[in-house]
């Protein structure tokens, strides 16, 4: 819907929201289970930045969805993590899904979609990583609470990125609330799979993958899966 507005001619900024999604998917084409008590969540922007740092958006949507979870009743604000590219997670499960989509309009302006789903009541089986919910955490917000903390919390982080410019100041905050940094990991690309140390995000938001080799590689896509378990980057995150 958000993208059929921005067809039509809305100017953005516009969020749009839903129940229940028919449709959802996640990153590269996958499923996403979009069950009645979750929040789902669209963000409608035109020309939010040049196109050489559009790829950045991820990790500012994804930051400021973090934010907004500390936020909420009972949460420990120093404890909720971010996971590359655009993932957050509570208590080192999976609680939000982030996709971006863009499109250039027929009177030339770029219209961007950042979609968001909270699992709030409900969480998706067969995941390859682990998943947790809100409620599950012992946070209980309803549905307008949490849309109200997001919301004011993405615009805030879009206001700081301030078109690319202060990606910089997004980068260190990103990075201070960032799961498994200096960790071994995996990365599954679409071609192949990359493994070595989580070093870094450079300028461009890539992740930093330091080999055995000492040589380090910039990933711009792909999945990314910690190879060490390390309590201390999964404790407890909402108080109960």
């Amino acid at each position: 819907m958000a993208l059929e507005a921005a067809r039509a001619g809305d100017p953005g900024p516009l969020w749009v929201t839903a129940e229940r999604q028919l449709a959802g998917r996640g990153r590269r084409g996958r499923a996403w289970v979009s069950e009645p008590g979750n929040l789902y969540a669209s963000w409608l922007v035109i020309d939010p930045a040049p196109l050489v740092h559009l790829s950045n958006l991820p990790l500012v949507a994804s930051l400021g969805v973090r934010n907004a979870l500390t936020r909420l009743t009972g949460a420990d604000k120093g404890l909720v993590a971010v996971k590359w590219p655009n993932d957050v997670l509570v208590r080192g499960r999976k609680a939000v899904g982030i996709l971006l989509e863009s499109e250039r309009l027929s009177d030339g302006r770029m219209a961007v979609v950042i979609g968001c789903g909270v699992n709030v009541a409900h969480v998706p089986d067969g995941t390859p990583y682990e998943v947790t919910s809100l409620t599950r955490e012992g946070v209980y917000c309803d549905l307008d609470a949490i849309f109200a903390s997001v919301a004011e919390e993405v615009e805030r982080a879009l206001a700081i990125f301030r078109r690319g410019e202060g990606f910089a100041a997004i980068r260190r905050e990103w990075l201070a609330h960032a799961l498994g940094l200096g960790q071994a990991c995996r990365v599954n690309l679409a071609d192949g799979t990359l493994t070595g140390r989580f070093e870094a995000l450079d300028e461009r938001g890539r992740l930093i993958l330091r080999g055995d080799d000492g040589k380090t590689t910039a990933v711009s896509a792909g999945d990314l899966f910690f190879l060490e378990s390390d309590e201390r980057m999964a404790p407890p995150v909402f108080a109960v």
